[in-house]
């Protein structure tokens, strides 16, 4: 057998093998089926500028201190910088008018991770989250009837795996004398899992 010929021969079983990694790869990749039912509530945050201290500004979509599994909570930014995203009431300059905004952790100078994301389509529509296209440097502006995506920092799953933990929130009071706004929010706290649906234990995704 010449040497041009026996190559191909040689490598034909690597490939198989190869072939055989990649699909056991695929199983073992999978997430685990969820555990946890998606928290649902409401939640009201105070400007982080012309409100007292003692008032929660900001969220932590994957909790405080932030793990798989933890409960979704308003954050005082007085004692912690551990949270997802904050709320502010700005002027803006271009509409000579004062503006209400969400502010990803870019946005007030920490470490971007996570984000934010503006959907036009109803709350109750959206049933699984985008892997991408989430704001993380911007302020976001909002308004009543807003709907907005989000995803945490990142976590340690507990099968090794680092993803987002992913919610979905929609703006039903906003205050700018009082600067205050109310959200009401559903999150699937199974880490790195897309689904936000109303169901009591989400599916697998």
């Amino acid at each position: 057998m010449s040497r041009r010929s026996a190559i191909p021969a040689l490598l034909a079983p690597l490939a198989l093998a190869a072939a055989a990694l990649v699909a056991g790869c695929s199983t073992t990749y999978q997430l685990p089926p969820a555990i946890l039912a998606n928290v649902q509530g409401t939640a009201t945050l105070y400007a982080l500028t012309g409100t007292t201290l003692t008032e929660p500004s900001a969220y932590s979509v994957c909790g405080e201190p932030c793990n798989a599994g933890a409960t979704p909570t308003v954050v005082r930014t007085d004692r912690s910088s551990g949270f997802d995203f904050a709320f502010d009431v700005r002027v803006d300059t271009t509409k000579h008018d004062t503006a209400a905004v969400l502010l990803p952790r870019g946005a007030v100078g920490l470490y971007m991770d996570g984000g934010l994301q503006v959907s036009s389509q109803p709350f109750d529509s959206i049933t699984h989250a985008p892997a991408s296209g989430y704001q993380d440097s911007l302020p976001v502006p909002i308004q009543v009837g807003t709907v907005v995506l989000a995803a945490s920092r990142s976590v340690t799953c507990n099968f090794s795996y680092t993803y987002p933990i992913y919610g979905k929130l929609e703006v039903t009071a906003l205050d700018k004398v009082a600067r205050t706004v109310t959200l009401k929010l559903l999150i699937d706290t199974n880490c790195g899992y897309f689904s936000l649906r109303a169901d009591s234990l989400p599916p697998t995704f």
